[in-house]
């Protein structure tokens, strides 16, 4: 494995005139030491390049990015203070710059050299008052592609200022958490767009909350709503209520709010209202099947709350049956409106009656009968119930077989969705959702056929 420890090499303590170097005061030099280390350890250098040779030489290959001025510089330190280390870099042709003022060569040079590389220790203390700014522009990029490249970010942190008086102190701190924390800021603050993070980020001291993340989003992908709500989404809660670090708090807090109003079980609340939001937060995403499979399951589930109005106590026995597997659950009673009794399993004829069964057929809502289709709208056309049309176009998009563009087939979504909502709105008195949720459509010509 390729590993670097990388330096930009600037002129400190002296100048260069007409290609010639000057030292103000080779002598007189300061102190540096690591963070998390005795300040008993410090030790005297010039500047950051040969300390890094006397850290690092032996495990990683020590890389100076350098200009013209600044080679010639530090030749002449190193042959003036540190002679025996000179074996131990070199002054590498594609790492010098030409023009520290042309920002995209520069940029090209920082990107190429770190891309070189598997592992890698960056000092950003040295040169140039704009080339450390490119390179940390530089690492938050490559830190979003690869979160294992970048070991290190050095940086000397001023104690005691180095003047011709006074001997500097200076402690050598690592930036690293810095990435991390720009990386936790953009998933915080993206995560509701489109509920997925990129696979390869991963962080030490941030490892629970991708995790948790990952788990969330792995849910909804997978429609896996019972856990979605019973566990990832809880889960996601408790570890965005840990982060109390001042620069991504606000963040988190914002997330978990949404995650709160928007997956979590409240009491009083019915699942068709929960799936029919989701769907409609999935649909502004993008995510048609998942958004159309939801909006499906939503209307099974208001049929059969629907029904449960009138006949709680048989509705709860066959709820009790099926054990709470709300898909045969939904299956049962969207069924009802073509399924006779004479058609059913023999252990559900022991559990319903007929008369019980004609009773929940009676109930059945009128709305889903009634056929409709929607002119000018692929796939809609043919005449069906509201729920056979999102069926329909359910399993013509999983099964490849949707016709028009993607935005035939939103389009096609949101009718549905604005049709479905009207239904269901129509029956309630206490709307769970406000009218503003679904984006303005122009009016739907429907044409009705009465159902027989």
């Amino acid at each position: 494995m390729a590993k670097a420890v990388i330096t930009i090499l600037g002129i400190q303590g002296g100048y260069v005139d007409k290609n010639k170097a000057t030292l103000n005061n080779s002598e007189h030099i300061a102190e540096y030491y690591f963070e998390n280390s005795n300040e008993n350890t410090k030790k005297e250098y010039f500047n950051t390049l040969p300390l890094l040779i006397d850290k690092y030489s032996e495990e990683y290959e020590i890389i100076p990015i350098y200009t013209a001025d600044s080679k010639i510089f530090n030749n002449a330190v190193f042959d003036e203070l540190y002679s025996t280390l000179k074996s131990k870099f070199s002054y590498k042709e594609q790492y010098g710059i030409e023009d520290e003022k042309d920002f995209k060569e520069v940029f090209k040079l920082f990107n190429n050299t770190l891309e070189e590389f598997d592992e890698i220790i960056i000092d950003v203390t040295h040169g140039f008052r704009h080339l450390p700014l490119l390179m940390l522009i530089d690492l938050m990029i490559i830190n979003f592609r690869d979160t294992s490249k970048i070991e290190k970010i050095l940086f000397a942190k001023e104690e005691i200022k180095h003047t011709p008086k006074e001997k500097g102190l200076y402690e050598i701190i690592d930036l690293k958490e810095y990435l991390e924390l720009a990386n936790i800021s953009f998933i915080l603050t993206t995560f509701n767009k489109n509920y997925t993070v990129a696979n390869h980020i991963a962080s030490k001291k941030y490892n629970d909350l991708i995790i948790a993340l990952n788990d969330f989003s792995n849910d909804i992908m997978a429609i896996n709503l019972n856990n979605l709500f019973k566990q990832s989404s809880r889960k996601l809660i408790k570890e965005l209520n840990k982060l109390d670090d001042i620069s991504i708090k606000s963040m988190a807090e914002k997330l978990r709010d949404d995650i709160e109003q928007n997956f979590t079980l409240k009491d009083g609340q019915k699942r068709y209202e929960i799936y029919l939001k989701l769907a409609i937060d999935l649909c502004s995403k993008n995510y048609m099947l998942l958004s159309l499979s939801l909006l499906y399951e939503s209307s099974r589930m208001y049929i059969k709350t629907t029904i449960k109005k009138e006949h709680k106590e048989i509705v709860e026995d066959i709820e009790k049956y099926f054990e709470e597997d709300w898909y045969k659950v939904g299956d049962f009673f969207k069924n009802l409106s073509w399924k006779d009794y004479c058609k059913l399993k023999y252990k559900e004829k022991k559990l319903i009656t007929y008369d019980n069964y004609n009773k929940l057929q009676k109930s059945y809502p009128k709305d889903f009968k009634e056929k409709i289709k929607f002119k000018g709208i692929p796939n809609l056309t043919q005449e069906a119930t509201i729920i056979e049309h999102i069926s329909n176009t359910r399993n013509n998009l999983s099964h490849a077989n949707s016709k028009g563009n993607f935005a035939d087939i939103k389009k096609s979504v949101k009718k549905l969705m604005f049709k479905y909502k009207n239904i269901i709105e129509k029956k309630i008195t206490n709307t769970p959702l406000k009218k503003t949720t679904i984006p303005k459509l122009k009016p739907i010509r429907i044409i009705k056929k009465a159902s027989k």
